[in-house]
């Protein structure tokens, strides 16, 4: 076990509380909802392995290069016809841009954290200007104001249950969960998704498991900061100083500098951003060979086995035909 994954796993287990009280909340609607399987009813049926795969998909994350690189702007001005899946901090942003499901027929949006202030990723007026067009993929254990904001801005809410432990145990969460979420509309339960630890992470699973798409670009997906960011005003410094006691040195001595040669870069990287990116690597080594995931984001820390670095515009280039 690696010390990413562990303080990672400390840090999982310590929002249990959390997801089970956001999970029990969600029941009534997750009895009575939309799984993700019916957005694609024969891939589920089938077998996975030799699926034969159509069409493509782009996940918008919210790290700094899909800004530096100007990539909403590429995406909006291109042919591209391909499936978008923003991850919740993106929605807004991307709509306001004209990245909206007018101009791309299969649009999602996809949130997996339990926090209440998911919710305001949700409440900009600009959602409600596109009911019924937005596909929310939802975790069951996210905070049930989001899913109230979704019912307002009459956005389709389809299901799913986050992977948190071994479901083929019989004591397993995950399979207690699924028992509870058992109805007559879905008599076998949710399907369960790897999450990576994160949203975008999840995005890319959901679009080749449940959309079956055959390739998958990422941008914004950077998982980690540049090189000569300041270490105290990163993403998740204040979340080391809590285990160190405050102890700023302490604190830095868990970053470290990784190199990306094929991009000749440096990325400055975390203990969450690299364990997301250690889950994401590995993940990414067990698809099935129809998979091709591309890593458009043009910078970070997303590179290894199986990994295609493509600038972004070389893809709308090649995928917008």
């Amino acid at each position: 076990m690696s010390s990413n994954f562990k303080f990672l796993q400390e840090g999982t287990f310590a929002m249990l509380d959390l997801w089970m009280y956001n999970f029990s909340r969600n029941m009534q609607d997750i009895i009575k909802a939309d799984s993700v399987r019916m957005l694609n009813p024969l891939l589920n049926s089938s077998n996975i392995t030799n699926h034969n795969p159509k069409g493509t998909a782009i996940v918008i994350g919210a790290g700094p290069s899909v800004t530096e690189k100007n990539h909403l702007e590429m995406l909006i001005d291109s042919k591209y016809q391909g499936a978008i899946i923003c991850t919740d901090k993106m929605l807004v942003k991307c709509l306001k841009n004209g990245i909206t499901p007018d101009r791309f027929k299969e649009f999602f949006v996809i949130s997996i954290d339990p926090y209440l202030d998911t919710e305001l990723f949700y409440k900009d007026p600009i959602i409600k200007e596109f009911n019924g067009k937005i596909n929310a993929i939802m975790s069951t254990c996210v905070s049930p104001s989001v899913i109230e904001n979704c019912k307002y801005n009459e956005t389709p809410v389809y299901w799913f249950h986050p992977l948190i432990d071994d479901f083929r145990k019989p004591n397993s969460i995950n399979k207690i969960m699924n028992i509870m979420a058992k109805g007559d509309k879905n008599p076998k339960g949710l399907p369960g998704l790897q999450t990576g630890g994160n949203v975008g992470t999840t995005g890319w699973v959901f679009s080749w498991t449940i959309l079956g798409k055959a390739a998958t670009s990422l941008i914004g997906m950077n998982l980690g900061y540049n090189e000569n960011d300041k270490i105290e005003e990163t993403q998740h410094f204040k979340e080391l100083l809590k285990i160190t006691d405050n102890d700023v040195e302490a604190s830095k001595k868990h970053y470290r500098i990784i190199e990306n040669k094929e991009l000749n870069c440096k990325v400055l990287i975390d203990p969450v951003f690299d364990f997301y990116r250690e889950a994401f690597c590995d993940l990414v080594t067990r698809t099935p060979k129809w998979v091709k995931t591309i890593n458009s984001t043009e910078g970070g820390s997303i590179f290894g086995e199986n990994i295609e670095l493509m600038k972004f515009k070389q893809f709308l280039n090649r995928f917008s035909k």
